[in-house]
């Protein structure tokens, strides 16, 4: 019996039964549920689900509890539990679970998709239907490389943060440590400098990693500019899921290649993430139109500078 085997195979207790239930914890997940709960915050959590609240709870505990994502606190400072999303989040960004069994990850995974494309699911409908209304979602899009640094150039603070979709879901071997937050919270990510994130846009890029932002800043909110693989990333993944890949993330560009220009090398095809570009034996690119997203890998990459991403028309 693997390790995995012999896990499953332990009684859960009623304490975690509990906790699970609170935060919504997957029931697969309930024989691994105090890796990511220690008694601690099983007591925390019941507290705060409990008539009494937190009111006897210590300052600093609460203040770990928040910034480990046991609790939420909201902007008038009362405290409520977390999600167990957002607990997955933290613990594979920050703390690690090399100890849980490569396929009850991989099914942490899924699952974690499943609720993202869950929270996105109304809003890509109605993206889909060509009636967005009031959706944020539309906001969502892809940023050429010298977009993503003008918004870096704009911001005051930035702070970096690992990627929580590649720690999660770990399907590919590229950057982490790529995620250029404009808040921070719950005090986890390191601020750096202006400077210091565009080099990360730039190595980021070299990486084959595509740039993404909420670019109208939906509400006034702050947000991040996200360097994003096919492979892990949750918006990709859920694109995929609910057949919204063709409109979700928004496209704002499209490749043009100048062929008078082209010096046939095959780099722009294997570049881009969405197989938009092939090439002939001799690396001569042709595009597909209607498969480019405009996230503009293929023009930072062409040696000959033949790739000009041009505007789309702006969603009605």
């Amino acid at each position: 019996m693997d390790q995995g085997e012999r896990r499953q195979s332990d009684a859960v207790t009623p304490t975690m039964a509990a906790v699970a239930e609170i935060v919504g914890a997957p029931e697969f997940i309930l024989p691994w549920l105090d890796r990511f709960y220690s008694s601690d915050d099983a007591e925390v959590l019941l507290a705060a689900a409990g008539p009494a609240g937190l009111k006897d709870l210590e300052p600093e505990h609460l203040e770990r509890a928040v910034r480990r994502a046991v609790l939420d606190r909201d902007e008038a400072g009362a405290h409520a539990p977390a999600s167990f999303a957002d607990r997955l989040d933290i613990s594979a960004m920050f703390e690690g679970w090399s100890d849980i069994p490569a396929d009850v990850r991989a099914r942490l995974a899924d699952w974690a998709t499943d609720d993202y494309a869950a929270s996105v699911r109304d809003d890509l409908e109605a993206l889909k239907s060509g009636d967005p209304g009031d959706s944020k979602e539309i906001d969502y899009t892809y940023l050429l490389l010298p977009e993503a640094e003008a918004v870096i150039a704009a911001e005051k603070h930035v702070y970096l943060w690992p990627c929580d979709c590649r720690a999660i879901v770990g399907g590919c071997d590229r950057p982490v440590d790529v995620c250029l937050r404009f808040d921070n919270e719950r005090e986890l990510g390191r601020e750096i400098s202006r400077e210091r994130a565009v080099e990360i846009l730039r190595e980021t890029d070299v990486a084959g990693l595509t740039h993404t932002d909420y670019l109208g800043r939906s509400a006034g909110d702050t947000h991040a500019i996200c360097n994003c693989c096919t492979d892990c990333c949750f918006p990709h993944r859920a694109a995929r899921l609910l057949d919204a890949e063709s409109v979700w993330p928004r496209r704002r560009h499209v490749a043009a290649i100048d062929g008078d220009t082209c010096k046939p090398c095959g780099r722009c095809a294997l570049r881009c993430p969405f197989a938009a570009i092939t090439s002939d034996s001799v690396g001569r690119p042709r595009l597909e139109p209607d498969a480019c997203r405009g996230c503009g890998l293929c023009s930072t990459t062409c040696p000959a500078e033949a790739i000009a991403m041009q505007p789309l028309a702006a969603p009605a």
